[in-house]
């Protein structure tokens, strides 16, 4: 999500450059600048107000995205930086995690040696790949969304599931997307959630840069 709204903020900022630069001055008709009340030496005036507008923009979809963030799906690496690979605990990795209705699993691996099969509670108990429900393997970096509110089974094919591929996820009944309730005389703004998420932060931050550069220096 967050990629597709900075993609979108780039979009916008490059929006407000055609529009500020003295070729769209040019491309007016004599007519057009007389009712927007530019003469000679106005160019400066018409691409102050056109940024004014395109600064109010861009400011707006950043408030947008700082709302909206966290109401979506969350990806869950699966193992974290380890991936999806032999010799894990996954159990452990499991219970450090919450998973919500429409949360995502991505499975990192290398898929010439592994897969990824979801299987029922037996199948995962005894490592039985035979009866597996889907096979979600396609190219070594996978995604499973978790649609439905009951457990989810998950091992390795070839042997590799005795060896600790193998996953239980068990969904949260909680809506992680309502906000949870604030002590009395506590701040209820969006801070808290943005102070607890260093990486979106550092992703809205260098936006603004990014915009407030562009702004100065591409005039």
């Amino acid at each position: 999500m967050m990629d597709v709204s900075y993609n979108k903020l780039l979009y916008f900022m490059g929006l407000w450059r055609d529009l500020s630069s003295k070729n769209f001055i040019v491309c007016l008709g004599r007519k057009e600048k007389k009712r927007m009340g530019i003469g000679r030496g106005g160019s400066g005036r018409i691409r102050f107000i056109i940024r004014k507008k395109m600064v109010m923009v861009c400011t707006g979809w950043l408030l947008l995205i700082m709302v909206t963030i966290g109401k979506g799906e969350e990806l869950h690496k699966v193992g974290n930086s380890q991936g999806w690979t032999p010799n894990q605990n996954y159990t452990h990795w499991s219970s450090s995690h919450h998973f919500y209705l429409g949360d995502w699993l991505y499975f990192v691996f290398d898929k010439r040696y592994y897969n990824v099969l979801e299987v029922n509670k037996r199948s995962f108990e005894d490592c039985n790949e035979k009866d597996f429900i889907k096979n979600i393997t396609r190219g070594g970096r996978d995604v499973f969304q978790l649609t439905e509110l009951h457990p989810y089974f998950f091992i390795g094919g070839g042997g590799y599931c005795f060896q600790g591929m193998k996953l239980a996820v068990y969904m949260s009944t909680v809506d992680h997307s309502a906000p949870a309730p604030s002590p009395a005389g506590s701040n209820k703004s969006g801070g808290a959630f943005l102070s607890n998420n260093p990486t979106l932060c550092c992703s809205i931050l260098n936006a603004l840069l990014l915009f407030v550069a562009i702004f100065f220096l591409g005039g």
